[in-house]
């Protein structure tokens, strides 16, 4: 019998700890120390690491992580690429002497387990695969010979690609767009590309130089002895 007040008292206090919050009961809630600003929370001596401050300034909760890094928002992620791993492993490696990705059977095999790994292991990839492109084909007229003509090839490649009415041999060209396609083709900037002439006719074309800016200039000596004269123009993006 002398115990039942101490089991009266446990069952009380059991039942405060897991009561709910009434709307009249704000000062029942804990809080953390407020501080108008930046400056305010830096210019706090000797805080403990994991101390908590809200910022009344931008209305964020600021975490001190140390003499380093001093206090970060607790919303921010200071996380880069290698400490972001992987839902999965995966195996992206790229063998350069096959031209091909590594298999179980083709050592040395690495499984990238975080975000940065995967980066540096595509990115020969991507560099190789996605870079270069050819410019949309254009008519250069060989009729006659002359020296220092110039073609600007990225003026050429933007107007093509800006899908805005062209002529060739003065005929209107039809453009057509599939359907659910974006009415416009995303274009590079012109310092945002190299330029090549991988082959030119050298009974048509001479001295080929391009600038920076994709202008190419060049002669011509002489004429095609059918309807064609070939020269291939790549370009790659930087």
């Amino acid at each position: 019998m002398k115990k039942t007040p101490l089991y009266l008292l446990f069952i009380f206090l059991m039942n405060h700890m897991y009561s709910q919050i009434g709307p009249n009961d704000a000062n029942a809630l804990l809080g953390v120390p407020v501080a108008t600003d930046l400056t305010e929370i830096n210019a706090i001596l000797g805080p403990q690491i994991g101390s908590v401050v809200f910022n009344s300034d931008d209305e964020e909760l600021y975490r001190y992580t140390g003499p380093s890094n001093g206090w970060q928002p607790v919303s921010s992620d200071a996380q880069d690429a290698s400490e972001v791993p992987l839902v999965t492993n995966v195996d992206v490696n790229y063998d350069v002497s096959t031209g091909t990705g590594t298999t179980a059977t083709t050592p040395p095999i690495v499984t990238e387990s975080n975000v940065e790994q995967v980066v540096q292991a595509i990115a020969p990839i991507t560099s190789k695969a996605g870079r270069v492109f050819f410019p949309p084909s254009i008519e250069i007229d060989v009729s006659t010979n002359g020296t220092g003509r110039t073609l600007d090839l990225y003026d050429q490649y933007l107007q093509q690609y800006s899908l805005s009415p062209a002529a060739i041999g003065g005929t209107a060209v039809e453009t057509a767009v599939s359907t659910g396609a974006p009415a416009t083709i995303p274009v590079y900037q012109n310092t945002e590309l190299y330029y090549y002439v991988t082959y030119a006719d050298p009974f048509i074309f001479d001295n080929i130089s391009i600038n920076e800016f994709g202008v190419m200039t060049y002669s011509v000596i002489g004429q095609p002895t059918n309807t064609n004269a070939i020269i291939n123009v790549v370009f790659v993006v930087k």
